[in-house]
């Protein structure tokens, strides 16, 4: 049997998917060089999961990093240390490929503890705000629904939306089309809305992804040109969906309100990339930050110096440190609110993470 088709079988054995939706994600989303096995004494397929390529919008520049997808143990083989195994497995994987981070969303909450064991912390939110059936989504501009979704400028401007985001796992092509076909397997709605003007003609302006959640329309992402656009957009949905309450995840961020509720998690897999990138987008930041790292000493238990736009690593310094913290503590500061970055005198940003494949 094939990697793929062990890994396919053990998908199949632990989670409830659909037929349809594992055929779709096997055809389509599947990479072999992405996907990790472990195996038992005897040669069994016992655990498996996908460390996907994805890149990431961070300080103006794009690293590339990784995504923890489909983690898996059978049943009979569970609580034997094979997923831990994996675990450190992948982290190593992804440091020797040159990701800056490993990221994941955990499928329940008890899983935000387990991955915790491995540096993981919690860096991913989502504002959640959530609309009665009476509420209408008035906007001020007038807008139309676009119909060919598949089109290049459909794309175009998603690709346009996602890198407005300081702060963003990024999609590529491909990624957008499987994002289309899962939803279309969930019996979703994806919504494209474009504003006539004057000088430049039709132009798109904003668009959403949405599915039922029982008596819940769950609004996965909504992007846009503006707040207005936005609206227009989900206004789209309340006309598909008629009265069903709606539950957005809106951007962490988000001026909107809402609740900040954990989505993600990171876990910091090359110190030093990430730093130099802070470094490099600010070249007056200085800043001695010492980080401890269990699992990947070589790559990040070390001394890192900040100055003139450089990361340089000098384990022989003795002098006062800005930061001495371990390898979860050093995501939560990266990633922070920019408020409380301003606190702690380090340019954290909060990230976003949606329309993964989860």
């Amino acid at each position: 049997m094939s990697k793929r088709d062990e890994i396919k079988k053990i998908w199949t054995e632990c989670f409830k998917d659909p037929r349809g939706y594992v055929d779709m994600f096997f055809d389509q989303v599947y990479r072999d060089d992405e996907a990790m096995l472990l195996t038992d004494q005897s040669g069994a397929a016992v655990s498996s999961l996908l460390l996907q390529h994805f890149t990431m919008s961070f300080h103006g520049s794009e690293p590339s990093v990784s995504y923890i997808a489909g983690a898996a143990t059978r049943r009979s083989k569970r609580g034997q240390g094979y997923m831990s195994r994996l675990m450190v497995d992948a982290l190593r994987e992804s440091a020797v490929r040159g990701d800056m981070l490993c990221s994941l969303i955990p499928a329940d909450e008890a899983l935000f503890f387990f991955y915790r064991r491995y540096g993981f912390s919690t860096v991913f939110y989502t504002k959640e705000q959530r609309f009665t059936s009476f509420h209408s989504f008035s906007v001020k501009g007038e807008y139309h629904h676009v119909d060919n979704e598949m089109s290049d400028e459909v794309w175009c401007a998603f690709d346009r939306f996602q890198r407005r985001r300081k702060c963003y796992v990024l999609h590529s092509r491909r990624d957008f089309y499987n994002i289309l076909s899962d939803l279309k397997a969930d019996g979703g709605d994806f919504v494209v809305m474009a504003k006539d003007d004057e000088d430049s003609g039709s132009e798109i302006v904003s668009m959403a992804w949405a599915r039922k959640e029982g008596d819940l329309l769950l609004v996965t992402d909504v992007m846009g040109e503006d707040s207005d656009a936005r609206l227009a957009a989900l206004r789209q949905l309340r006309c598909l969906n008629g009265n069903t309450p709606v539950l957005l995840y809106g951007h962490p961020d988000d001026s909107m309100g809402g609740r900040l509720m954990p989505r993600g998690m990171g876990r910091f897999v090359n110190v030093g990339k990430a730093l130099s990138i802070v470094a490099a987008s600010d070249p007056k930041f200085t800043s001695r930050i010492r980080v401890t790292d269990d699992i990947l000493p070589d790559y990040n238990s070390h001394t890192f110096i900040l100055h003139d736009g450089r990361c340089e690593i000098d384990d022989d310094y003795e002098g006062y440190l800005d930061f001495d913290v371990t390898i979860d503590v050093f995501a939560d500061i990266v990633f922070s609110s920019s408020a409380i970055g301003s606190i702690v005198r380090f340019p954290s940003v909060r990230p976003m993470i949606s329309l993964m494949l989860d």
